[in-house]
């Protein structure tokens, strides 16, 4: 069979019946935006290793049978690269071809060192068994370094009208403000706070590549880079 993941950028992702949640994030990188370096673990992945008996799945709740074994699977039976800082790894599940974008019981998982088979194999389980009591769902499952955090938020963009972001700066309560549209060429506001400049340049580039409808990016930004995290249509 074909390699059973997909390593984000590649924009392989369009190819299969994966839904929007990792599909996009795919073409994101492609185009350049910055999307943390990672994977889609593809359903078919989670097909093979009940298959060959890597893991098994009992009333919804899936369990490796060795930590170890799952691991060396995904390194060296189908060449997952190999991430040597924590992971965080989400739910990226769709029902023909639908999106399910609320992230299910146990997902996400943070803060996973992939280098340790057991936090490794007891995250994944987690996150393919936070499927239970779904039948038909595709298993796909986003798995991505994770990035530093000194503001997080939200953004819906507005065609060439203002931006409405959500800022979650830690420690405080969510604080909305308008961001506005610099046109295609003109340099970010240098009135703003780095973050915010740093924010209309990932919006811009968000527009560039997915158009001008109104799109919801989920970001983080860390002080030198405004990170996509995640991205779909909204309303």
């Amino acid at each position: 069979m074909k390699t059973p993941f997909l390593w984000l950028g590649a924009n392989r992702a369009r190819k299969w019946p994966v839904g929007d949640k990792a599909r996009l994030l795919d073409k994101a990188a492609s185009a350049g935006l910055p999307v943390p370096p990672g994977g889609i673990l593809l359903d078919e992945l989670f097909a093979l290793l009940i298959k060959e008996g890597v893991v098994t799945e009992r009333e919804g709740v899936v369990t490796a049978v060795s930590d170890s074994w799952l691991a060396e699977t995904l390194y060296e039976g189908v060449h997952f690269p190999r991430l040597t800082v924590p992971v965080i790894i989400r739910a990226a599940f769709s029902l023909a071809g639908v999106p399910q974008l609320a992230d299910p019981l146990f997902a996400p998982q943070r803060a996973v060192q992939p280098t340790d088979p057991a936090q490794l194999a007891q995250a994944l389980c987690r996150v393919w068994s936070s499927a239970r009591g779904l039948a038909g769902l595709r298993r796909d499952v986003l798995l991505t370094e994770m990035v530093g955090v000194e503001m997080p938020g939200t953004a819906v963009t507005g065609g060439h009208a203002p931006d409405h972001v959500t800022c979650h700066p830690p420690g405080t309560a969510p604080a909305a403000l308008e961001l506005p549209w610099p046109g295609r060429f003109a340099r970010p506001d240098s009135s703003l706070p780095p973050y915010a400049r740093r924010l209309q340049l990932l919006l811009r580039g968000v527009r560039r590549t997915f158009g001008a409808g109104s799109w919801q990016v989920d970001w983080l930004d860390d002080g030198r880079i405004c990170w996509l995290i995640q991205i779909h249509p909204h309303g």
